[in-house]
């Protein structure tokens, strides 16, 4: 977790800072990241960063974390997750996202390559502060739609998450799949092979979710 001195700067320094690291560690891996060259790509001193965060893998651990949080802000700007529920995140502002992931490619490769393991014996770690964080989400996304009647309520909220969760792993890494492998400006062909599997997926929810 960052320091007090981190967590009082103000929101563009904060962001150099966590961008300059993730670039470091997209770029050379966690073992070959320099605090230096980190400090010097975020305009401050090699000691500043100590004094923000304890350590090398302190730093890393929260890049992970404010990249996820990052998208989660981003989309909740859009449609603000009181008025969303397990549908609605996915349906609602789909383009929206879809340009937010071209727009961040280098966090979107961070993410991915977080999750799928690169980084060896920080991936336990890593992926429990994101699940950690997701799960945390995903639960406010599924008691608004109990609220909201969308969601069945003669289940438990731990066992809709593990069905939640069974559903979607494998269409949102697909998803950013196509995303991430564009070279140029995504065109609307591309956005509606994206939407296509949203509504597919959106679909298989609502049969085992949906009231």
């Amino acid at each position: 977790m960052p320091k007090k001195t981190f967590n009082r700067l103000d929101c563009e320094k904060k962001e150099r800072v966590i961008r300059a690291a993730i670039e470091e560690f997209q770029i050379h891996g966690f073992e070959k990241a320099k605090i230096e060259a980190i400090a010097k790509n975020a305009g401050v001193a090699k000691g500043s960063i100590y004094q923000y965060f304890d350590d090398k893998k302190d730093l890393f651990l929260y890049s992970v974390t404010w990249s996820l949080e990052y998208f989660m802000e981003n989309i909740d700007r859009q449609t603000p997750l009181k008025d969303m529920d397990v549908y609605d995140y996915f349906l609602t502002g789909s383009r929206e996202r879809f340009e937010l992931i071209k727009k961040e490619p280098l966090l979107v490769a961070f993410s991915v390559d977080v999750t799928s393991g690169k980084y060896g014996s920080l991936t336990k770690e890593t992926n429990d502060a994101l699940n950690r964080i997701g799960e945390e989400y995903e639960l406010k996304l599924i008691a608004n739609g109990k609220k909201k009647g969308t969601v069945r309520a003669d289940l438990d909220d731990r066992a809709l998450l593990l069905f939640f969760q069974g559903v979607t792993e494998k269409f949102t890494m697909k998803i950013v799949e196509i995303a991430r492998n564009f070279e140029f400006e995504p065109t609307d062909d591309l956005y509606h092979e994206m939407e296509s599997y949203l509504k597919n997926m959106v679909s298989l929810l609502k049969n085992g979710m949906g009231r």
